[in-house]
């Protein structure tokens, strides 16, 4: 068995997936796949369009083999705690070969280069990361400017400092970097492999090819009751599952939609604000203020960044509130080498195939049925599963909103992983 590793959102499967799926088989020579896919909200602090047994069912069904979810914890959170926390999972099943993702670079060497600098720290890069911060620079000017010294010095790459800067600007090229660092710590096996995204920046709201952004598609979602548009750019599996859900009143979800639900949390828990996640140098007090005189979560955001906070970091410090994810629980799980299981969301009979192999390379819990793991004490386990829960409960309650009859109560207890023979 050569297993290939993917780290996806999925939201949702679109041909860019597709596409993206089918070149990594083909360098990597995989015979079997497996996907650690977020699963109710997402990296960039949202929810997810659908569910996630959903946005599972469509990647297998478009020729992935195995999809688990990757931990909550590690879902919403910066891309260097998403990414060890996908890479761990990874890692942790102990028969993956390869790990495959999109980059802007295209070019594997030259973020496994960055990311060995930024794991070894070199006395002189560090020395003229100091120097650049007692300079006055940001982090991320000052950690690029000493980047380029140090890669000029030993003469590693030829790019010059603009094309250096690009590089580390990229949202996907930053992604893979943050993922070869946690291969490098883990002293993984896995091999790293990149292909470079095609036709369609990550975050392009136009559909205007076959291959669009997963942002393109979910604005055109939240805009338009008329679908037969999205037929070009989302695989026939996809778009059938789209059509069903929705002609079944699940609508997709968006984030604007908990904004009466986190209002009321943060005007209750105004005094433990400060113990989430990324809610740090008072910036709840900013928070706080801004609630009373936003109409939506679009106002909140826009009132509340600033240069110190991007919009994205800000979703995710809102996100983080409405999950209840303190910094207490981060802390216990952002730089474990192993997670404590996996569970499983869909699969085919390869997929049956490697859920037999990682039984026999690996002690690591499988979790198919929710309700069987109650006998499992362990802490780090139980932090884990907590959120897991949770996030799929306040997603549920949106998500279910035109169907309340079949909501039975926390549904991870009820639904079980897709089977797609």
């Amino acid at each position: 068995m050569n297993l290939l590793g993917l780290v996806v959102e999925y939201n949702p499967f679109h041909n860019g997936h597709k596409y993206h799926l089918e070149k990594s088989k083909e360098i990597t020579k995989a015979t079997h796949t497996i996907a650690i896919m977020s699963g109710s909200f997402l990296q960039r602090g949202e929810p997810a369009l659908f569910d996630k047994y959903t946005r599972a069912e469509m990647a297998v069904k478009s020729g992935v083999d195995l999809v688990i979810e990757l931990p909550t914890l590690y879902a919403c959170q910066s891309a260097e705690i998403f990414s060890h926390g996908a890479i761990t999972t990874l890692n942790s099943i102990n028969c993956v070969n390869s790990v495959c993702f999109g980059s802007e670079e295209g070019d594997v060497e030259i973020l496994n280069t960055i990311a060995e600098i930024l794991v070894k720290e070199p006395a002189e890069f560090k020395h003229n990361l100091k120097k650049f911060l007692d300079d006055g620079e940001l982090f991320p000017v000052a950690r690029s400017k000493a980047l380029y010294e140090y890669i000029k010095t030993h003469n590693l790459l030829s790019l010059n400092e603009d094309e250096l800067q690009k590089v580390l600007n990229s949202s996907n090229n930053i992604l893979g970097i943050e993922y070869i660092k946690s291969l490098i710590r883990l002293n993984s096996s896995i091999k790293p492999y990149t292909i470079t995204r095609v036709a369609s920046e990550y975050n392009s709201s136009d559909i205007n090819s076959n291959i669009c952004s997963a942002t393109a598609i979910r604005n055109y979602l939240k805009d338009n009751h008329n679908l037969h548009f999205l037929e070009n750019v989302v695989p026939q599996p996809t778009f059938y599952d789209i059509n069903n859900k929705i002609d079944n009143n699940f609508k997709p979800v968006f984030d604007y939609m908990f904004y009466n639900t986190l209002s009321s949390i943060i005007i209750r828990d105004f005094e433990n604000l400060h113990k989430y996640f990324e809610v740090n140098e008072g910036i709840e007090n900013k928070i706080y203020s801004n609630i009373f005189t936003s109409s939506n979560l679009e106002e909140l955001i826009n009132s509340t960044k600033s240069k110190r906070y991007t919009m994205t970091k800000i979703k995710r410090t809102l996100n983080n509130i409405l999950l209840g994810i303190t910094k207490e629980d981060v802390m216990k799980v952002k730089d474990l080498n192993s997670v404590p299981y996996i569970r499983v969301l869909a699969f085919n009979n390869k997929g049956r195939e490697i859920i037999k192999k990682i039984k026999t390379s690996s002690d690591i819990e499988i979790i198919t049925k929710f309700s069987k793991i109650s006998h499992i004490d362990d802490s780090i386990f139980k932090t884990f599963i907590k959120y897991d829960l949770k996030s799929s409960n306040m997603y549920n309650l949106i998500y279910y909103k035109y169907n309340k009859n079949l909501l039975k109560g926390p549904m991870d207890y009820y639904l079980s992983p897709k089977y797609l023979p």
